[in-house]
């Protein structure tokens, strides 16, 4: 006997999507997943699952991680640094979407999350998300609770010292910047910066100068531009303030012009959606640390990640 599949989507589409987009950093990917999830469901027996929540998430689990090895080799190939889908919401919204982007993961965390193999992203992620406990993930992966409490203990140590993915031992020689490890949710100072932030973003469009908003940003700064080599954008990080300036005052002219921005959500924390006329050209998002210092911005320009931007 088949279930009824249409009250399992209702009730469970949300949780397995947000697991697989944090699982692959790619929203096209996840729904393709959880829809494939799904119609599979149809077809087989489910009588004998005494608990369909956790036979779900196996399944969203354990094809993330097959779709992310598979990725890898994509992404090591990549033009410039890879980054993630933003997950976008307009600032006027509703209170229900307002509770379900309160449950975000930062973009800067999902950046991060590219240092970690497939199996170490899928316990950090049911860990830290969920809060399973060890037990209940080592089920779900078919290891030990030993073997995960070593691969989230690892995982942790290095989403804590690892350097953004771009190549930058090409790029320059400087050390990495060294940032502690987020909270899966986005505190309400972080919002905080973030919103003063991509407001001062605003202003310095609005009069051509960018100097007073990068002088905001941390000497050391980092901007990742990611257009994928679809359109024209860095291909290595541009590192500390003063070369950040140069290049924000050499596109704004062409693509950024303040009748063209609007204040959006990215990922449960305040950001920038940059037009160039009528047409979307780029999500802007920053990254703090632990002393709440603007450290990175992240800049999605290429037009396959952008197509579930807040219209």
């Amino acid at each position: 006997m088949t279930t009824d599949t249409s009250s399992l989507y209702v009730e469970y589409k949300p949780l397995l999507s947000s697991i697989a987009y944090r699982m692959l950093g790619s929203l096209t990917d996840a729904e393709d997943i959880v829809q494939d999830i799904f119609a599979e469901l149809e077809t087989i027996q489910t009588d004998h699952i005494l608990n369909m929540k956790a036979y779900l998430l196996k399944m969203v689990t354990n094809r993330s991680i097959n779709m992310l090895k598979s990725a890898r080799k994509t992404r090591e190939v990549y033009t410039g640094p890879w980054l993630p889908e933003p997950e976008t919401a307009d600032a006027g919204q509703t209170p229900e979407t307002a509770a379900i982007q309160a449950e975000s993961v930062s973009y800067a965390l999902l950046v991060l999350l590219e240092q970690l193999s497939p199996v170490e992203r899928a316990v950090f992620i049911l860990r830290e998300t969920l809060d399973y406990d060890y037990r209940d993930i080592a089920e779900l992966l078919d290891k030990s609770d030993a073997n995960c409490r070593k691969l989230y203990s690892r995982a942790k140590q290095k989403v804590s010292t690892a350097p953004v993915p771009g190549r930058e031992e090409r790029a320059a020689a400087e050390p990495p910047i060294a940032v502690p490890v987020e909270s899966t949710r986005v505190t309400s100072d972080q919002a905080k910066h973030a919103e003063i932030l991509s407001r001062a973003f605003m202003a310095a469009a609005n009069s051509g100068d960018f100097r007073e908003f990068v002088g905001m940003l941390a000497d050391d700064a980092r901007l990742y531009t990611d257009g994928g080599g679809k359109v024209r954008s860095a291909i290595f990080p541009i590192i500390g303030s003063h070369r950040i300036l140069a290049f924000l005052q050499g596109i704004a002219p062409g693509n950024i012009k303040p009748e063209n921005q609007l204040l959006i959500d990215v990922n449960g924390q305040p950001g920038l959606r940059l037009n160039r006329g009528d047409e979307l050209f780029a999500v802007l998002s920053f990254q703090f640390d632990s002393d709440s210092r603007p450290v990175r911005m992240f800049m999605v320009t290429n037009p396959d990640k952008l197509q579930h931007v807040t219209p």
